[in-house]
């Protein structure tokens, strides 16, 4: 991830269930799974546990939460950051149509944010976390099995386009 125009932020996962690494070993992965970048020098490595979690609630009184806050999931596609700005969209929307129709603007455009896009955030993270799953599995046994349905979906053009289409613009019902 792009941090100005000489610094990048790399993010990797590691399963660390089984084995622990040590700094040089995770710079050499770095490095062993990114050969158009050159490393001139690391600023600091940080680890956390990734875990799933959806809000049970978007709003408190005047206060929206918001972003990774709501939904925080998996970074295998990068699609948390997808998922906030599909809710800027519809929380703007909200907004622009109140004043479209010059409606005072006022706290029910939390709890209207929370009706639109609650359920469809819940169903989309949790379907990403549900692929994380299922890699965890395929690898735990040892199958590979989904890696090829994989590559068989990633083949064919029309479900590649809307799987595509999906990561881009979400759940739309």
């Amino acid at each position: 991830m792009p941090i100005s125009n000489s610094e990048t932020s790399v993010v990797c996962s590691l399963d660390t269930k089984n084995r622990k690494y040590n700094n040089s070993e995770i710079l050499d992965l770095i490095i062993k799974n990114n050969p158009k970048y050159q490393i001139q020098k690391i600023l600091k490595l940080s680890s956390f546990k990734l875990t799933s979690s959806n809000l049970r609630n978007y709003q408190h009184e005047n206060i929206l939460a918001f972003g990774d806050l709501l939904h925080r999931i998996h970074p295998l596609a990068g699609q948390g950051f997808n998922m906030t700005i599909r809710d800027i969209k519809v929380l703007s929307g909200i907004i622009q149509k109140k004043i479209d129709l010059g409606i005072q603007l006022d706290s029910s455009i939390l709890s209207q944010f929370e009706k639109e896009t609650k359920s469809k955030n819940f169903l989309f993270s949790n379907s990403v976390d549900f692929i994380y799953e299922i890699f965890n599995l395929d690898k735990e046994i040892r199958n590979k099995s989904f890696n090829k349905i994989l590559k068989f979906f990633g083949k064919n053009k029309n479900l590649n386009n809307f799987f595509t289409k999906l990561a881009d613009e979400g759940l739309n019902f």
